[in-house]
């Protein structure tokens, strides 16, 4: 490209990152009496970051690459660099959360009509836009690490959102302590490289140049940064917790930012991971799809049920990376973002819907034993949750089918034809692609199908927040490019002119799993009663692990608080004694040494005076002692 393209590119990438912060900043300044200017103007700024952000993607195209570079601050005669890199995959991350939060914030419009603090809300939601769109954007692994930061700061402040809450302030502080895990992990691994190589440039070919050990060490550090941003085993019982945020930051979080920035992360530094860390990922992301399926199975919260979903489909995700299908798991990151944004948006409709009926009674609204027959009474929510939905479940004509085959085809020729333990990672990808429609299944049947329990007089929901939902459930469609399910495509592959092979066979396979899944399903739960059912999830057992490791750590407090009082007191006591005995060696230096050697000295002095007088020369004297020394004669003998 000429300069002068390189700087029109420059100057629109700016934009895109400014427009959120500034739309931040100018709901902050907004004063409360006026809020409603709030979500009007963070909308208006959105928008326009979203249509800049596709101009943006058409100028990069799917083979260009632009970066660019201005010193920081030097470091021992190092350069810290803050570093734009902008190529496909940037690009097309930047334009998708550019249009899921535009959409996140026009439905937020109406969700959040009657709320008070409206200014509060949309800044943050604007500044988390804002913190996403520079992590995508950075080269410097620094400037990536305090995008980072800022996004898992902004998730904090949004699931707290409602301050009055006690659950949401401890979901928050939850996820916010959990991600500081991932944190330090990140940051250790910015140390090791650093040190190594000198360099934190991702493009930079010296960070790669370090000793086998380290670049692995290093790349496992990194890697615990992505368990805990993406919600992976062991660390993901944050995220079902944090659905007391309001739902529409759920639908971000969930889809195209926080737990995102993790799966990108994976993209954008693959290059650091050597084969024993790869096998690292594939096995956690193994474990992490399948804990988010069971406990999707078991859940009656609808936006549970969809976090835990967020789970399995991100573990999906990472197992894809880790085993050799990373296109397929990029593919599937971005599918995600808009058939995950428009199951959460829906959610929040029918949840929107039913508490304008059920303001005065105790009933729970978003569990989905309360709900059933919805579908004629929302109809373009129902159609739209319904498209979102076979999009999760990998419905042939749907994004998630397109992206879902093209990991199964990749896994498969990882795995190999001889048996081996990518043998058991690959057969999780089929144990998902056999469980996501069940628990889909479910979730549709309890919500729309199954005989109400109670007589809901509901509306659909205003038409701000339907739009959306529309616009959400048209990118979850593969038929917009493609009207043959075994022509695989979607509007990303053709956007991103990648079309990565995939087998006929595994296609036929896979759809056919699918039907049997929701055969299975439907004949579960037609006639269920699950009023009786308990909550058996995942998060139980990792939160009683949790549990567990607080009583421990309470515990090893309480001793060391023991233990740290005994040694200030064995402390103390060897203090007073050093201190006694300096008294008492004092004394005896003074007194006694020094006593003996003055007196020593002093007798010396006597005998010296006595020994004088007898020696003076002078008569008298030696007349005095020779008398002296008569008597004391006499008196010897006498006595």
């Amino acid at each position: 490209m000429t300069t002068a393209a390189n700087s029109y590119i420059l100057w629109l990438t700016l934009a895109v990152l400014g427009l959120p912060l500034m739309a931040s900043l100018s709901c902050f300044s907004i004063k409360q009496k006026v809020g409603w200017l709030a979500p009007l103007l963070s909308s208006i700024l959105l928008l326009i970051a979203s249509i800049l952000a596709s101009i943006l993607f058409f100028q990069i195209g799917s083979e260009y690459e632009v970066s660019f570079s201005w010193v920081w601050f030097n470091l021992n005669q190092k350069e810290i660099a803050l570093s734009i890199l902008l190529d496909s995959k940037a690009s097309i991350m930047m334009l998708i959360v550019t249009i899921v939060s535009f959409l996140v914030h026009v439905y937020s419009i109406g969700y959040m009509a009657e709320d008070y603090h409206q200014a509060r809300y949309f800044g943050m939601l604007a500044f988390f836009t804002f913190a996403m769109i520079g992590l995508v954007m950075g080269s410097n692994l620094l400037i990536i690490f305090i995008f980072w930061e800022l996004v898992g700061v902004s998730s904090y402040r949004l699931i707290a959102h409602d301050q009055e809450k006690e659950t949401a302030i401890k979901a928050a502080t939850k996820a916010f302590l959990l991600n500081k895990i991932g944190d330090i992990g990140f940051l250790i691994g910015l140390i090791i490289l650093w040190s190594w190589s000198g360099t934190l440039e991702v493009a930079d070919p010296n960070l790669i140049s370090i000793p086998p050990f380290w670049l692995a060490t290093a790349g496992v550090c990194m890697f615990i940064g992505v368990i805990s941003k993406s919600a992976q085993f062991p660390l993901f019982n944050w995220l079902p917790d944090a659905m007391e945020g309001p739902t529409p930051v759920s639908a971000l979080i969930h889809a195209a930012t926080m737990v995102a920035a993790g799966a990108y992360l994976l993209v954008r530094i693959a290059i650091l991971f050597t084969e024993d860390v790869l096998i690292l990922i594939a096995i956690t992301g193994a474990i992490t799809t399948l804990a988010g399926a069971v406990g999707a199975l078991f859940q009656f919260d609808i936006k549970k049920i969809l976090a835990y979903s967020t789970i399995s489909q991100l573990g999906l995700i990472v197992m894809a990376m880790g085993g050799g299908a990373v296109q397929g798991g990029y593919f599937h990151l971005l599918h995600h973002a808009f058939f995950k944004a428009g199951l959460f948006l829906g959610a929040g409709a029918i949840i929107h819907a039913l508490h304008q009926v059920n303001q005065q009674s105790n009933m729970d609204v978003q569990d989905i034993r309360n709900m059933g027959g919805l579908r004629k009474k929302l109809p373009i929510t129902f159609i739209s949750f319904m498209i979102c939905a076979a999009a999760l479940s990998g419905i042939p004509f749907t994004s998630g089918y397109v992206s879902k085959e093209f990991i199964l085809t990749q896994m498969t020729m990882w795995a190999g034809n001889e048996f081996s333990w990518r043998w058991i990672v690959m057969s999780c990808t089929w144990a998902v692609t056999f469980l996501t429609p069940i628990y889909t299944f479910r979730l549709v049947w309890f919500i729309f199908y199954r005989k109400p329990q109670h007589e809901h007089n509901i509306e659909e929901v205003p038409i701000i927040m339907r739009i959306p939902l529309i616009v959400l459930a048209v990118g979850s469609l593969a038929m917009l490019s493609s009207l043959s399910p075994f022509h695989i495509s979607s509007v990303i592959n053709v956007l991103q002119q990648s079309y990565p092979s995939t087998n006929t066979i595994i296609s036929f396979v896979s759809i056919a799993l699918i039907l049997i899944s929701s055969a299975a399903a439907f004949y579960i739960y037609k006639n269920q009663d699950a009023k009786n059912q308990k909550l058996v999830t995942p998060q139980y057992y990792l939160d009683a692990v949790s549990n567990y490791f607080s009583l421990l750590t309470l515990k090893l407090s309480e001793a060391t608080r023991w233990f740290d009082k005994r040694i200030d007191f064995l402390i103390h006591g060897i203090s007073y004694f050093q201190i006694t005995v300096a008294h008492i060696t004092g004394w005896a230096d003074r007194y006694l040494v020094d006593g003996v050697v003055d007196g020593i000295a002093y007798s010396a002095k006597g005998v010296g005076a006595v020994t004088r007088s007898l020696a003076n020369g002078k008569i008298q004297s030696y007349l005095l002692w020779a008398m002296a020394g008569l008597v004391i004669f006499i008196v010897w003998i006498l006595y």
